[in-house]
């Protein structure tokens, strides 16, 4: 019996344009030349690291919501050292 093979998920890119300065463009060739690297890929890091470190990562981490009746650990109900003596 043959194993069946699992199909890959489709990748769908979108093309993305913007400009450059001359200036710019030197400085991206010659740190992919350092790098060993091409520049499409240098921009996919980039971007990548700059969604990263502003909140936009792929696991995303929402603040828990807490009801109103949720007491915080910090809320003392009554704390035995600072009651009144009872007479």
């Amino acid at each position: 019996m043959a194993s069946k093979r699992k199909l890959r998920k489709v990748r769908r890119f979108k093309q993305v344009m913007f400009k450059l300065t001359a200036q710019q463009k030197k400085r991206v060739d010659a740190y992919c030349k350092k790098n060993g690297t091409t520049p499409v890929n240098m921009y996919k890091k980039a971007i990548l690291l700059y969604l990263t470190n502003n909140g936009y990562s792929s696991l995303k981490h929402f603040p828990p919501t807490i009801s109103e009746n949720q007491m915080s650990i910090f809320d003392f109900v009554e704390d035995p050292l600072h009651q009144e003596p009872r007479i």
